[in-house]
């Protein structure tokens, strides 16, 4: 017992509490039992306060769930309990949920429900959305190895804690740390690396100095050699193998996960992935047809999704790789008028894309939502009709035009919003709030809406076409005025919704650089400098501010989950870079890019994917995300290529004995920013080359298009002539792996020219311009002849 009493002692110290302050102490079990016990493993072992091999509960081995039930001797409300199971730090229980009893029922916690846990040591705690008060829990375990259930030690922590302790960081068992082992040591993108781009790990356990290898996953000698630097980084970014064997990086006695490295690696693993969960995640029509609460175009989504402010994007920045995607959906009828139709059906042949842009307004509009928000996402479709109405008929354009510009600068909306912040819904007024950590209203929200609807306005010949330019002005004036960066709520603190602020403030300084307010490109400079500052650490990874807060945190366990914040970040980074004016600045913003991506696929204290299903799903992932929420609002468990969690501010700078911790959920708002991140990779990687060669004009592109490294892909630009033609292009890869597109088109004299010739007509003096992309996002070259 006096071992018991200081284990728990060193648990209560590892909270930061005095062990004479009861209230910051675990309780006491009053007594234990479970469905059966093996040997001399018995039960009251788990509750014993010692967390060791020599002590703890082993059940007989069945096919049947076994069980382990705690009596806390009175009704207690619960933050949460650690929990260490298995044997020599691996066989952790890894299919269970933990109950608690009321009413006579157990009842399942949503937070405490995990599907594939490795971790042999778990801080849990109990989901905020369910009061977890009880005199019993129960341990429900469904999945163990070889079907008897390992538990040493179960530590249950009132809600008189306040948010649940982390784990204690010195706990050992069998001398050894308590950590998940099955994630190597040396971290880094599990699945691989872009050619040509920033490549870099990190191992926190080496010390500094350590020479690493980069060799063939399958053996062979070493290729790259190098050495950790003082942040135990090591950089391989020189790497650039023609070849797409895997490769493994061995430092000391560590090796990591394989990995490839190949042309647009990160593209071709993620863009069908990042369509497939806008197709799955839509509301009423999905994978999932139940109504959801707050819900409107996608499930979950609230009035904040973003979803057109970066399915539009998406399609603007690389229209062939979308283009040439499988069509998974077939548009469905409403049953009722009311949730949608009001926009007429789009062509079955229309890209998945097209139709998810066609479905976020045709919500929109069908249910008549004046949200700010909401109708500033109709300035996306809006601004991209010539590049849609192909594949939509002109009766969409009419219906999304007349309402958006109707009820643009109303004040008032149609109905009461789930965490709405907003003061007023005229989209024109000056917006001088800077919203929650919730991410429902980031600072400078209005300004690429307005610029939008500027552009649609003059093409419209509207005459009040400026006032929609002077609203963002006058927004980006207040923002340059008013913004503090080092502030980390109208940053890092806005979570998810932070890309929104970056992007729109460089449209404007990219898209009307002679119109821009002054002290833009100094703004923009001013927040590359403070990013870089937060990032000086061992994951390259962007902190919450300059002491020792890393991701946003909350007084609640719900409170956040952050994983949209990480991967809607290089969006802002590749939207501020073309301006950034310090070139050493300019080359760490493009390192940290990266970074922020290789985050999301295990360079983090954790080792894991952002996503449960990663290692079913992402071709080259080993490790996904610990667990995934059954349930919530969005049921967006199911999805294809959700993203569920990420490390919270415990894990960090390096803790990963801390386990699966924190909230976990999938969020439309996660995806999104990705969404962003693709198209703003994309745009900054695209580039179109011209060329004369006799009578014929050849153009060069490259952009992200190679996805299959064994076949010759292809795309298409667009050409026009001053002397009033205009052509399409089909260009193909100049080999089957090859970065490079591309094509040959007869150049014909306009005088001479007849219709049809599949020539492009030119004049002496013309100019011709070459393309991809289209509106914003495009790339351009010119030649004049």
């Amino acid at each position: 017992m006096a071992l018991a009493l200081v284990m728990l002692g060193l648990l209560a110290m590892s909270a930061g509490a005095a062990d004479s302050n009861p209230a910051k102490q675990p309780l006491n079990i009053m007594g234990a039992k479970a469905s059966s016990t093996y040997a001399d493993c018995a039960v009251s072992r788990a509750v014993d306060g010692v967390v060791s091999d020599d002590s703890r509960w082993v059940s007989r081995k069945s096919s049947a769930p076994a069980w382990l039930e705690l009596d806390l001797g009175g009704t207690h409300k619960l933050a949460g309990i650690h929990l260490y199971s298995g044997y020599q730090n691996t066989n952790a229980i890894h299919k269970f949920v933990v109950q608690f009893r009321r009413d006579g029922q157990w009842r399942d916690i949503p937070s405490a429900t995990f599907e594939n846990n490795r971790a042999t040591a778990l801080a849990i705690p109990f989901d905020d959305t369910v009061d977890v008060t009880t005199d019993k829990l129960r341990l429900w375990i469904t999945g163990s190895h070889q079907d008897a259930a390992r538990v040493l030690e179960v530590i249950v922590w009132p809600a008189t804690v306040g948010t649940l302790p982390p784990l204690a960081a010195k706990l050992v068992k069998s001398g050894k740390p308590l950590q998940d082992e099955l994630v190597p040591l040396i971290y880094l993108n599990q699945s691989g690396f872009n050619l040509g781009k920033p490549k870099r790990f990190t191992a926190p356990t080496l010390p500094a100095g350590t020479a690493f290898e980069v060799r063939p996953a399958k053996g062979g000698d070493a290729l790259f050699t190098g050495k950790l630097d003082q942040e135990h980084i090591g950089d391989f970014s020189a790497f650039n193998p023609e070849d797409t064997r895997e490769f493994v990086v061995v430092a000391g006695t560590n090796s990591s996960v394989p990995f490839r490295i190949g042309p647009w690696w990160l593209e071709r693993i993620s863009y069908q992935g990042a369509v497939d969960f806008m197709v799955d995640s839509r509301h009423y029509v999905g994978n999932e047809r139940a109504v959801c609460p707050g819900s409107f175009g996608w499930r979950d989504d609230h009035h904040f999704g973003w979803e057109l402010h970066t399915l539009v994007p998406q399609w603007l920045s690389n229209p062939s790789a979308y283009e040439r995607m499988p069509r998974q959906i077939k548009y469905e009828k409403p049953a009722n008028p009311k949730l949608w139709g009001a926009l007429h059906p789009y062509r079955d042949d229309a890209p998945d894309i097209v139709k998810l842009i066609h479905w976020g307004a045709d919500v929109i509009v069908s249910q008549e939502l004046t949200h700010e928000l909401l109708k500033a996402q109709l300035a996306y479709f809006l601004y991209a009709w010539p590049w849609l109405k192909d594949f939509l008929p002109a009766q969409n354009y009419e219906a999304v035009r007349d309402f958006a510009f109707r009820h643009w600068t109303d004040a008032a909306c149609d109905r009461k919003y789930p965490y709405d912040e907003s003061q007023g819904h005229d989209l024109l007024a000056l917006k001088t709030k800077v919203g929650s950590t919730k991410g429902s209203l980031p600072p400078g929200f209005s300004l690429e809406p307005n610029l939008l609807l500027y552009e649609v306005a003059r093409r419209e010949q509207r005459a009040d076409a400026e006032r929609y330019f002077q609203a963002a002005f006058k927004q980006a004036e207040w923002t340059i005025a008013n913004l503090d960066w080092n502030d980390p709520l109208v940053t890092k603190g806005q979570r998810m919704s932070e890309f929104i602020t970056m992007t729109g403030l460089a449209h404007l300084l990219r898209e009307y650089p002679g119109r821009a307010p002054a002290g833009l490109a100094a703004k923009i400079n001013a927040w590359a400098d403070v990013v870089v500052r937060r990032s000086d650490n061992l994951w390259d990874f962007r902190k919450l501010d300059d002491g020792d807060r890393w991701t946003p945190m909350g007084e609640r366990p719900t409170m956040w989950n952050e994983p949209g914040n990480v991967v809607g970040l290089p969006a802002a980074l590749l939207a501020a870079q073309p301006f950034l004016t310090n070139a050493a600045t300019k080359s760490r913003i493009e390192q940290l890019v990266w970074s922020h991506f290789d985050n999301m696929f295990g360079r983090n204290p954790v080792g894991r994917h952002f996503s449960y299903d990663a290692p079913r799903e992402i071709e080259g992932v080993e490790h996904g995300w610990f667990s995934f929420l059954a349930g919530g609002i969005g049921r967006l468990a199911n999805a294809r290529f959700v993203i569920d969690g990420s490390p919270k501010d415990g894990h960090y700078p390096y803790h990963p004995e801390k386990g699966n911790f924190g909230w976990t959920e999938g969020w439309i708002q996660f995806n999104t920013p990705f969404n962003c991140s693709l198209a703003y990779l994309a745009h900054a990687e695209n580039r179109v080359g011209l060329r004369r060669e006799g009578d014929e004009l050849v153009v060069r592109l490259r952009a992200p298009l190679n996805f299959d490294y064994t076949k010759v892909e292809s795309g298409t630009v667009w050409l026009t002539s001053t002397s009033g033609d205009a052509e399409r292009l089909v260009v193909t890869e100049e080999s089957a792996n090859s970065e490079f597109l591309s094509g040959r088109m007869k150049l014909q004299p306009a005088a001479t020219a007849k219709a049809g010739d599949g020539a492009l007509q030119v004049a002496p003096g013309s100019t011709i311009q070459a393309g991809y992309g289209f509106g914003y996002l495009a790339r351009q070259a010119a030649m004049t002849f």
